[in-house]
């Protein structure tokens, strides 16, 4: 939506070079490659809680951010009359989706809250420990196993 179908002529572009770069003859030399680094969602650790958070030095003000949160996300980015971007963080999930739309290279950034805070969107404390689905307590079949 941001840069229009020209966008995948440039991926087109990148790609062979990336190939290129890496010595690859075919993007079947690509598949499976990213394999070992993939794990199912349900063994994610739960307990790790993020929030975006924007570097009003280095912002430029462009609002890509706050037109893909607001429009395809959870509407966790704020723009004030004088277009100065801040992160909701009763919304926000980290979903990553503002840090990929910004042009400004680390002007948006994930950050881990520690353990002991609390989140303020669902107002529980962040848990040292590491809890996946399988243990976690918004699973309900974990709640019934009990």
């Amino acid at each position: 939506m941001t840069y229009g179908f020209k966008i995948v002529q440039e991926m087109i572009s990148g790609l062979s070079e990336y190939m290129d770069d890496k010595g690859f003859a075919s993007t079947a030399d690509l598949v499976g490659r990213a394999v070992p680094n993939c794990s199912d969602w349900q063994h994610l650790n739960l307990n790790y809680i993020a929030k975006a958070k924007i570097n009003q030095d280095l912002c430029i003000s462009c609002g890509r951010c706050f037109a893909a949160c607001e429009d395809t996300s959870h509407q966790a980015i704020a723009m004030s009359e004088d277009r100065v971007f801040t992160v909701k963080d009763d919304e926000c999930v980290a979903c990553n989706l503002c840090v990929n739309v910004c042009p400004v290279e680390a002007c948006i950034t994930m950050e881990a809250m520690e353990p002991g805070q609390t989140d303020p969107r669902t107002g529980r404390v962040v848990e040292p420990d590491y809890a996946n689905w399988t243990t976690h307590p918004n699973n309900p079949a974990a709640k019934a196993a009990e």
